[in-house]
């Protein structure tokens, strides 16, 4: 049984063009957007979803500046942001967590994931085969930027026996869907609840709107995930809304 959900702001994206958020629209606006980790406090265990971003942001801040042709969409992360920082507050370290869940993998959810030594770590099977060890990585994007090396380092050798793959399947009291969308690691979040939460909506007007997120590997998927989360959830939060905390709180 869940006792407590902490939504906790980890990081700022900026302002990014509004298309990457809306699918074929906004051509000439730019829209805020903010990273969050979940704490889940069951009975007897802690569960973290994603662990916020990478400590060095150099690489992807190098490549937004060349992508958007200034620093306007840069990621940031304050002191206070930081996800060993927002477990010190509620008095936790990160060796009380007792499992992680990733998604997707990209650099601003695995960021700090060695800094949890006790944790099971858990992915998306399809998302691990795909994202993390496909020998074809994005033709996209440098593998550095969205699983930097330290990360890859830290999963391969010192975290490999405690690597579980997941299907759609219920992981305590947490329901894992695969819903793709954004990525193929990209998993949308069934807490017993009815509390969702997903990155196929970057903001409550993907949802609102049924407008696929811009950044979409299959838009398809991010309008079958709305059908499903809007029949299943009670609250469905969008991963990136700049307004979650104001509209949900940080304890949920």
């Amino acid at each position: 049984m869940i006792k407590q959900v902490y939504m906790f702001k980890v990081g700022e994206h900026g302002e990014v063009p509004g298309a990457e958020v809306f699918w074929m629209k906004e051509f000439n606006s730019w829209i805020r957007l903010s990273f969050y980790s979940f704490l889940v406090e069951s009975e007897d265990n802690y569960t973290l979803i994603n662990t916020g971003l990478a400590r060095d942001l150099t690489l992807r801040n190098k490549f937004l500046r060349e992508w958007a042709g200034s620093d306007r969409c840069k990621f940031s992360v304050k002191d206070e942001e930081k996800i060993e920082n927002h477990l010190k507050k509620i008095n936790l370290t990160p060796d009380d967590i007792s499992q992680i869940i990733i998604t997707p993998v990209q650099d601003y959810t695995i960021g700090n994931i060695d800094l949890f030594k006790k944790a099971k770590l858990i992915f998306s099977r399809r998302g691990w085969f795909e994202d993390v060890v496909n020998p074809s990585p994005s033709p996209f994007l440098n593998r550095d930027v969205y699983l930097p090396k330290y990360v890859r380092e830290y999963l391969f050798e010192e975290a490999w026996n405690r690597i579980v793959l997941t299907d759609d399947q219920k992981i305590g009291d947490i329901f894992l869907k695969w819903t793709g969308c954004h990525h193929r690691s990209s998993m949308s979040i069934i807490l017993d609840n009815k509390i969702c939460i997903t990155d196929a909506a970057f903001v409550s007007k993907n949802l609102e709107t049924k407008t696929p997120i811009g950044i979409a590997e299959d838009i398809y998927e991010c309008i079958r995930a709305y059908d499903y989360l809007q029949e299943e959830c009670r609250i469905i939060i969008p991963a990136y809304d700049p307004e979650n905390i104001v509209k949900y709180g940080e304890k949920l």
